[in-house]
């Protein structure tokens, strides 16, 4: 037979790759557009809608100590202003007016501020599904999208946002309602002038919108949006609508004399001068904000710095979003995406939704990364790896009968959806440990005390919010004295301290210490989970305590409240130890031995408090176990062998202690171990090292 009649024998191969009759296939296409994929996605979207009400209902009846801090301290007072008429343009240098607005709508209907925050960013975070599901359901097709939404609602920071009281869910969903907008549909005049309209309000809700305006316009100059002619008189329409809420906005802000500014340098100068330094936010406001007025005075101080930050930003912001953000599994998938999506065609027709969060991704490079930041660019990560997930190439199809074939691609899918959801119970269950709860249990305690009126100092406005009391911000001092005059000043009649105060004001973390009496402050109200002390200010407030010149007494109660707070810190709990080892208070020191070493157990420093401590509480095999396990984390170390000495010849080892004791004779200053040495030296007729011992107490004790 010939080589060619060899070649025309050989079995035909399918277009996948695979010759006929094999079962499996690497590249096939799925189903054109099958129809449950929609009203699967939609079945997504009432999961996150009903999960995040099941949140709201249950444990997240405060907000917590970082993002939503600004509720409590701005969003709340600023909706409750509005509802009495007062909208101060001045307020509004960091976010525009648009969430305060609806919050304060939404709180005609829903009384309770906190709640209709919350409700705001739930059905905001709903319409956000709804739209992208949209967007890349008519530009990718139905798989792409089921996936995509389905990633997307089971992102850890995309739940953690659905019930917080913040701007993110609402800015997230006017700019998702803007380019669905632009990019589904008709590209009528109508259509394009309401894109720009919401995109204006994007830029109301979080100023770092405003990239919506040359990603829009762009789009349609290009006719990515699908307008075929027209794109100039397009891209002019969207641009108007923008202009539409923008224009008088400013307008009437300063024509009412508002001179306001933006203030967003300040992230900059804190990302270059501060934050890369080690240098914490309060700090910086503290001793540099006052230093940078300007976005240009920031470039002006060190412009090689600046640059430089920038351009290692770029690349930090991405690792940073993959670690903290998306996961590494989705972070894959999306990879996945921009290469099979450019196989089969679907990457170009999302080219708008990839300009507009590259453009969103580099308008947050000046700052420092955030989760919550970066929640504006999730979306082109959910839909990268809808793109992968979905793509008939290496769809891994089995086919089991002729005409029947089943993708084995959907597992990867469910995965990655899984690791998702897994990430995202922990991150919620975290959130939820951190709430301050302990500010709603202080605010009921004392409110019988309480007068209409009454000035709380605290550094978190949670307090005063729930207490109903007018809140002043904690000063920037460093005695008691100049808190005292600070409160004074203000008419403060009370004064709220938790961990976070402790944490950011250090120099008081003594007032979690409920043992620490502080002249002029008493004790009104105290929780110890989460530990926050409320004090009634009175007569005599601005005295140092009796211990405060007394620099152990000073660490013993510095301990004593951080004790609580920093869970991870074995050296407050050592210190506490010591302590009640110095009064001979051997069972109160084992508590927090236990917890230092449970924290660090092979510190020597923490081993070899815990032997002393259980050779005084006779438990002499235990102390020998931690004495052996200091010796091999600190071979040679004098305390550590005296203490196998101690724990041999109390449990009636004598030969064992003496093989510990006898090289340690003459580095040992402890004149009751001398005495001991000489009589266990004497019992066993080792008449060389008794005489050292002697010679070794006499030379300790002065011949005494």
């Amino acid at each position: 037979m010939s080589r060619a009649q060899r070649r025309s024998t050989r079995r035909p191969e399918s277009r996948s790759g695979r010759a006929r009759g094999s079962r499996f296939h690497v590249d096939a296409p799925g189903p054109a557009s099958p129809a449950w994929a929609h009203a699967a996605a939609l079945a997504v979207v009432a999961a996150y809608a009903v999960a995040t009400i099941a949140l709201i209902a249950g444990p997240h009846r405060i907000g917590d100590v970082f993002t939503e801090t600004d509720f409590y301290g701005a969003y709340g007072p600023g909706a409750r202003a509005i509802q009495h008429g007062h909208l101060d343009p001045a307020r509004y240098a960091v976010v525009g007016p648009v969430f305060e607005l609806v919050l304060a709508l939404f709180a005609f209907v829903v009384r309770p501020l906190f709640l209709a925050a919350e409700i705001v960013s739930l059905l905001a975070m709903a319409a956000t599904l709804l739209c992208w599901e949209r967007i890349v359901r008519e530009r990718a097709g139905p798989l792409a999208a089921l996936v995509s939404t389905a990633l997307l609602a089971s992102n850890a920071q995309f739940v953690r946002y659905g019930y917080a009281a913040t701007t993110d869910a609402l800015a997230l969903a006017l700019q998702a309602g803007a380019l669905a907008l632009l990019l589904t549909g008709a590209p009528t005049p109508r259509r394009t002038l309401a894109a720009g309209l919401v995109a204006g309000l994007a830029f109301l809700t979080r100023y770092s919108a405003a990239v919506l305006l040359p990603a829009g316009a762009v789009a349609l100059l290009l006719g990515w949006a699908g307008a075929a002619q027209g794109r100039r008189a397009a891209a002019l329409r969207f641009s108007a609508g923008f202009l539409v809420p923008v224009v008088p906005w400013i307008a009437g802000s300063l024509l009412s004399g508002a001179h306001f500014q933006f203030q967003l340098h300040h992230d900059v100068a804190y990302e270059v001068f501060a934050r890369a330094r080690g240098i914490t936010w309060d700090t910086y406001q503290r001793t540099l904000q006052s230093q940078f007025p300007t976005p240009w005075s920031v470039f002006a101080r060190d412009p090689v710095a600046v640059t430089s930050r920038m351009l290692v930003n770029v690349v930090d912001h991405l690792r940073l979003d993959v670690a903290q953000l998306t996961g590494a599994a989705l972070a894959i998938a999306a990879a996945a995406g921009l290469w099979l999506g450019a196989r089969d065609g679907t990457l170009g027709r999302l080219r708008a939704v990839w300009l507009a969060c590259a453009l969103a991704f580099l308008a947050l490079v000046p700052a420092f990364h955030s989760e919550r930041y970066s929640l504006a660019v999730l979306p082109a990560w959910t839909a990268l790896a809808g793109l992968a997930l979905s793509s008939p190439r290496l769809a891994l199809v089995f086919e089991p009968a002729p005409g029947r074939r089943v993708w084995l691609k959907p597992a990867l899918a469910l995965v990655v959806l899984a690791l998702g959801v897994r990430d995202a119970i922990a991150v919620q269950a975290r959130v939820i440990d951190q709430l301050p709860r302990e500010v709603l249990q202080v605010a009921a305690e004392a409110k019988p005390f309480f007068r209409p009126g009454d000035r709380v100092l605290a550094r978190k406005p949670h307090f005063a919010w729930e207490a109903g009391l007018v809140d002043v911000p904690f000063p920037f001092v460093d005695s008691l004295a100049q808190l005292a005059a600070a409160a004074r000043a203000d008419s403060v009649r009370w004064l709220y301290f938790s961990w976070p105060e402790a944490e950011m004001r250090p120099a008081f973390a003594f007032l979690l210490d409920t043992t620490s009496a502080v002249p002029g402050l008493t004790l009104r109200a105290f929780a110890a989970h989460h530990p926050a002390a409320l004090y009634e200010i009175g007569p005599g407030f601005g005295a140092e305590p009796a211990w405060a010149g007394d620099p152990w007494q000073a660490a013993v109660h510095h301990a004593r409240a951080m004790r609580d707070v920093n869970l991870r810190d074995w050296r407050v709990r050592l210190l506490l130890a010591n302590d009640a080892q110095r009064r001979g208070l051997w069972p109160d020191a084992e508590p927090p031995l236990d917890e230092a070493l449970a924290i660090a157990p092979d510190e020597p420093e923490v081993l070899l408090a815990a032997g002393d401590n259980l050779v005084h509480l006779h438990r002499y095999d235990e102390a020998r176990e931690v004495y052996l396990r200091a010796e091999q984390r600190a071979p040679g170390n004098v305390q550590g062998r005296v203490g196998l000495g101690w724990a041999s010849l109390l449990s009636g080892d004598a030969p064992e202690a003496s093989r510990w004791w006898r090289p340690l004779i003459l580095n040992v200053d402890d004149p009751e171990t001398l005495e001991r040495m000489i009589e266990l030296f004497t019992v066993l007729h080792d008449d060389e090292a008794a005489s050292q011992a002697r010679a070794r107490r006499l030379a300790v004790t002065g011949g005494r």
